[in-house]
């Protein structure tokens, strides 16, 4: 009988004993792959979506790292991202979340599937100072109000390598009849119940539900910000993931998770279409002014806050001089703005700014 005092030990292999073909799940499912198939369309649309892809998940991390109490906005993100000395405290954390996301990318991309070792290379990036697997028992999750312990997670190196390794093999194995949607929240609880780090579990864990959606090649980039609706929604995301570790029912969760890509997928495709509409706009209105209007436009979307110093090494131009005249030409185009940040002069689109927060 689980005990929330007592290590979960017993924590049940995957796949769960549980039968997901219940009249409000799959009607949830249905709706929640209508909406991604609508983000994957939009998305791929993008001109060069990967360029785009720094810029649209600082979003993502800011979010994902608020859910852990890591605070910052997404535009102390961007000051930081290019001015090395603000990074620390919450904004490093945060960039580094975004540096993990990109990473497991590269894991699925060039390695097709997710292994232990990926995940703990992702804790590392996020938490260097805390990597690797537990080896210390006393780890709780706790209450931070009241100080009641919720829950204690299952404990032994060999013991979390073992629930690991099934959790490995659930999530790489396809072509089973559950749909991936809910596979991905089942992935997400067990890792959570698993709770395999000193720190980091929560955002690992938000990040393995992505990369799990590009394996199975249900999400063609990495543009679905779920951290957005659990960060909403929290104190029921977590009461949810208490209650399938109480009573093995992981139905509520299951339709929570669903709607959570419903919602999000609904919201970011609306964004992205935005996104488009600026670039579209952006491009027409230098077009004739300066050359490779494309190309340069491209940089300073990919680039919310954009120095002189960027934009002459984004387009191999050998004179700062140049890089200067072409953003003195933009800001007259009424495209950016320019302000001090620091010693630096920066340039910005504050419309662009605006959907990214």
């Amino acid at each position: 009988m689980f005990n929330p005092l007592k290590p979960y030990n017993a924590l049940p292999h995957l796949p769960p004993k549980y039968d997901f073909d219940t009249v409000p799940i799959l009607k949830a499912v249905n709706a929640a792959n209508i909406a991604l198939a609508d983000l994957n369309a939009r998305a791929s649309k993008l001109p060069n979506p990967w360029l785009l892809m720094r810029p649209l998940l600082v979003r993502e991390s800011v979010a994902s790292s608020g859910i852990e109490n890591i605070n910052t906005t997404v535009l102390r993100v961007f000051e930081a991202d290019i001015l090395p000395e603000r990074r620390k405290g919450a904004t490093k954390q945060v960039l580094s979340y975004r540096e993990a996301m990109l990473r497991g990318c590269e894991f699925v991309e060039k390695k097709g599937f997710l292994s232990t070792n990926h995940m703990i290379a992702l804790q590392r990036e996020i938490e260097p100072s805390k990597g690797g697997i537990r080896r210390i028992p006393g780890t709780v999750i706790m209450n931070g109000a009241t100080k009641e312990v919720l829950y204690t997670p299952p404990e032994g190196e060999r013991l979390l390598r073992d629930l690991l390794a099934n959790l490995e093999q659930y999530l790489n194995k396809h072509g089973d009849n559950t749909d991936q949607l809910i596979k991905m929240a089942v992935v997400h609880y067990q890792f959570e119940a698993i709770h395999p780090f000193l720190d980091g579990n929560g955002r690992v864990g938000r990040i393995i539900m992505i990369l799990y959606l590009l394996l199975t090649k249900r999400l063609q980039l990495p543009v679905l910000f779920l951290s957005g609706y659990i960060e909403e929604h929290k104190s029921e995301y977590y009461r949810l993931l208490r209650n399938v570790t109480k009573t093995g029912d992981f139905g509520s969760f299951v339709l929570y998770m669903l709607k959570a890509v419903e919602l999000q997928a609904a919201a970011t495709a609306e964004n992205v279409r935005k996104i488009e509409e600026l670039i579209e706009k952006s491009e027409k209105k230098i077009k004739e002014k300066l050359p490779h209007a494309h190309d340069i436009v491209l940089c300073i979307f990919s680039e919310p806050l954009l120095t002189i110093n960027r934009l002459q090494k984004a387009l191999k131009l050998s004179a700062r001089q140049t890089a200067s005249k072409y953003l003195s030409i933009i800001v007259d185009a009424g495209i950016l703005e320019e302000r001090k940040l620091g010693k630096h002069k920066i340039f910005f689109s504050k419309a662009f700014l605006r959907l990214l927060s």
